[in-house]
Parts: C-alpha cells; sequence; structure tokens
C-alpha cells in the first residue's frame, strides 16, 4: 500500500467520527423537538428519529471496525488499531447512557 493510502484510510476515520458528531447533534435536536410536542406527544415521530439515528449509528460503527482491521492487517499498525478499540469502547459507553429505547 502506498502512504497515500494510509493517509486517505486516518482521513476517513476522522469523517466517520465527525458523522457520529453529526448523529448527536440531530439525536439532541429531535429529543428537544419531541419534548416541544407535549402534553400530547409525538412518539412516533420521535421513535422513528431513534430508528434511524441507531441505523446511522450501527454503519458508522461497522465503518470504523472495517478502518481499525485495514490499520492492523493492511498497514501493520496494531497501535492505531488498539486506540480505535477504545474509542469505540467509549463509543459504546457513551450510547448507553442514551439509552436509545
Amino acid at each position: 500500500m502506498v502512504p497515500t493510502d494510509f493517509q486517505a484510510l486516518v482521513h476517513r476515520f476522522y469523517a466517520v467520527q465527525a458523522e457520529r458528531v453529526e448523529a448527536y447533534r440531530l439525536f439532541d435536536e429531535g429529543h428537544e423537538a419531541y419534548l416541544r410536542t407535549g402534553p400530547h406527544y409525538d412518539f412516533d415521530h420521535y421513535r422513528q428519529l431513534v430508528h434511524e439515528i441507531t441505523q446511522a449509528f450501527c454503519g458508522l460503527s461497522k465503518e470504523v471496525l472495517e478502518i481499525k482491521e485495514r490499520l492492523h492487517q493492511d498497514f501493520d499498525r496494531p497501535d492505531l488499531s488498539e486506540h480505535i478499540d477504545k474509542l469505540q469502547s467509549k463509543e459504546k459507553q457513551k450510547l448507553e447512557l442514551v439509552q436509545w429505547d
């Protein structure tokens, strides 16, 4: 692999992280909008938002795992792979705190 492939992979990782931040922002905005629909809450709309955000996080997580694997296998960078493992663990903890259900 040429160095530009490595750089492109790292750039993609940062882009995925930015997409995660955006997904959290959209969820927060949607949650605020849901709370404003009270006292007759629009739960169906909120449930759809949660579903879409959850799907987005699943896709982003899958992509991060693919990047992690490539860093380890293709570029012999187990150190970076280990950092991504730690990051994924922190992301999982954060999602559990949010309690999507």
